[in-house]
């Protein structure tokens, strides 16, 4: 993760801004918010949600929630400390590209397989051949075997 990535969106609102990148955002305090908040790199896998919230007569906003983002009321987070990045007027068709990007990004990566791990060894392999070699197993069998000792 660096700053030579291509960045897909950034928006910026209020206390902070959010820059998003293919597998990682960066939520950054404004300068007024400097003093108390500080730039977060948070990798999408570590994404549990991202939401725009549209609060009546108040500004809408994109808040990014992590394991790590534990609030209550009484934390009085604001801004970047709450992963919160105001929505300026204009600006909801880009949140809602960000929103959906982390979406899709979240529900591929949960869907795509891991490959299966290889429950054997080289020595099991040279084993296998030995049967086969021997007529004990067929060469179908042997296959078989072969694919699943090297987790094909």
């Amino acid at each position: 993760m660096n700053e030579v990535d291509n960045m897909i969106h950034e928006i910026s609102g209020g206390t902070s801004s959010l820059e998003l990148y293919e597998d990682y955002l960066v939520i950054k305090p404004s300068n007024v918010q400097k003093l108390g908040g500080q730039t977060q790199t948070i990798p999408l896998d570590s994404v549990i949600t991202i939401s725009i919230v549209k609060p009546f007569l108040k500004v809408p906003y994109l808040q990014v929630i992590t394991a790590s983002l534990q609030t209550s009321k009484k934390d009085n987070l604001k801004g970047a400390s709450a992963n919160v990045v105001l929505i300026q007027p204009g600006k909801m068709k880009i949140a809602e590209k960000i929103r959906d990007y982390i979406a899709v990004y979240k529900s591929e990566k949960h869907n795509r397989p891991n490959p299966p791990a290889p429950v054997g060894s080289i020595d099991d392999l040279r084993q296998l051949a030995e049967l086969k070699d021997s007529g004990i197993i067929t060469p179908e069998e042997f296959e078989a075997k072969k694919k699943q000792i090297l987790g094909l």
